[in-house]
């Protein structure tokens, strides 16, 4: 029988137009300003693990502490042309038990469309092949299109819908689940 599914390695990915590697004390003010970008619509599946992180001391006590967890996998998403943080690729409540995991990302402005799907991509990669995950689910509310547009071209596929489930922009919206096999055909 082989060994449970862990984090204990955290990888460097690097694509074409992005770079995910482990998040560092240096990466917090880039996580502060996505967390308070993210404060304004709506970031599902921050979890109750991770604190609020809206101040620069809380947010490099948070990533210099990230390394050290085998739980999870906590990567800046870099920007290869500029080598500037533009975000955070996040895989976390791992289940060794089952080989699941919950896989969050998250881009500053202007960044997204290939920027985006090339980190979900590499993310999910990861998950499936390198950390022998059988399982790895998102959640994306339903006003953020181009976010579920990225994780479809990845390789996942819409499971189901909460209904009204939260607020993000100022109104009532729905919350898709979509999750990525380990056997599922990906790009």
């Amino acid at each position: 029988m082989t060994a449970p599914p862990a984090f204990a390695n955290k990888p460097v990915l690097t694509g074409e137009l992005v770079q995910l590697r482990p998040a560092l004390p240096a990466d917090a003010p880039g996580l502060v300003a996505l967390m308070r970008e993210e404060a304004l619509t709506w970031c599902p599946g921050r979890g109750a693990a991770v604190p609020a992180l809206d101040d620069l001391a809380a947010a490099q006590h948070w990533y210099g502490s990230c390394g050290k967890r085998g739980d999870r996998v906590d990567l800046a998403v870099v920007d290869r042309g500029t080598g500037s943080f533009i975000g955070e690729a996040v895989l976390a409540d791992l289940d060794p038990d089952n080989a699941s995991c919950r896989l969050r990302l998250g881009l500053l402005g202007p960044y997204g469309d290939g920027h985006r799907d090339e980190a979900a991509r590499l993310l999910l990669e990861y998950a499936l092949d390198g950390a022998r995950l059988h399982r790895v689910e998102t959640q994306v509310a339903a006003c953020h299109v181009r976010a579920r547009e990225a994780y479809e071209a990845a390789g996942f596929v819409l499971e189901g819908t909460r209904r009204e489930a939260v607020v993000a922009d100022g109104e009532r919206a729905d919350v898709h689940i979509l999750a990525a096999l380990a056997g599922d055909p990906h790009p």
